[in-house]
C-alpha cells in the first residue's frame, strides 16, 4: 500500500493547531518545525541508510501531540499510534515508528535504539542550529524595550556556546557532520558581525 504523506501532512497539521501547546515567540511553528525536521531526517537518512518510510513517519508525528502533564513525546506516540491502526503497515515499522517518537527528545539514555530512532533524535536537534538559531535569537531579541545590534551578538553567543557545549548529542556520523558545519556558520556569523560592530 502507497502511504499518503500528505494526507498524514494534513493531520498533524491539524492536531497541532487544535493542541493547547505555546510558544515563547510568536514566530516559532510547531508545524513549520516538522516540516524542517522532515527535511533534516531525509538529509541524513540518505547518507545513514535507515528505512526511508520509518524515519519520514516518525519525523512527521514527532511533536504532534502536547498535554500539560505528560511528555509530549509519549502524547505524540499514542497519537501516532492511533493514526498507524488505520492504515496498512508492517507490523515492525510500526514499532520503529513509535519508538522514533517516543525517544526523540531523550538523548541521555543510553539505551540502544534504531538507527531510524537516532536519525529523528538528530533531525529534531539540528533544526534550530546554524542560520535558523542566528535568526530566533535576533527576532526574539528584536522583541526587547532596550534592543541593540550589540544585545543580539551577545545573545547568539551565549546560545553558541550553550550548542558547542552539547555537540555530543548527535547520535549519528552524518548528524554530527552537520552539526559541525553548522557551528562553523554561527562560529564565522559571530567573527563577522564582532568585527563590524568594532567601531563602537
Amino acid at each position: 500500500m502507497r502511504i499518503d504523506y500528505d494526507d498524514m501532512l494534513e493531520y498533524t497539521r491539524e492536531k497541532i493547531r487544535s493542541n493547547s501547546r505555546k510558544s515563547s515567540h510568536t514566530f516559532r511553528d510547531r508545524f513549520i518545525h516538522t516540516l524542517r525536521v522532515l527535511k533534516w531526517a531525509e538529509r541524513i537518512n540518505e547518507i545513514e541508510g535507515g528505512d526511508q518510510e520509518v524515519v519520514r513517519i516518525a519525523s512527521i508525528f514527532h511533536d504532534v501531540g502536547w498535554d500539560d502533564e505528560i511528555h509530549h513525546a509519549i502524547v505524540s506516540k499514542s497519537i501516532a499510534n492511533d493514526y498507524l491502526l488505520k492504515i496498512d503497515i508492517e507490523e515492525e515499522k510500526k514499532e520503529k515508528i513509535l519508538e522514533a517518537i517516543e525517544n526523540h527528545s531523550f538523548r541521555e539514555d543510553d539505551k540502544p535504539l534504531s538507527l531510524e530512532s537516532y536519525i529523528v533524535m538528530d533531525a529534531d536537534y539540528l533544526d534550530e542550529v546554524g542560520v535558523i538559531s542566528i535568526l530566533w535569537d535576533a527576532m526574539a531579541e528584536a522583541n526587547k524595550v532596550n534592543m541593540s545590534y550589540k544585545s543580539a551578538y551577545r545573545r547568539i553567543k551565549k546560545y553558541a556556546k550553550s550548542l558547542i557545549e552539547q555537540k555530543n548529542r548527535l547520535k549519528t556520523k552524518t548528524g554530527r557532520k552537520f552539526y559541525k558545519e553548522r557551528l562553523g556558520v554561527i562560529n564565522t556569523f559571530l567573527n563577522e558581525l564582532k568585527f563590524e560592530l568594532e567601531e563602537y
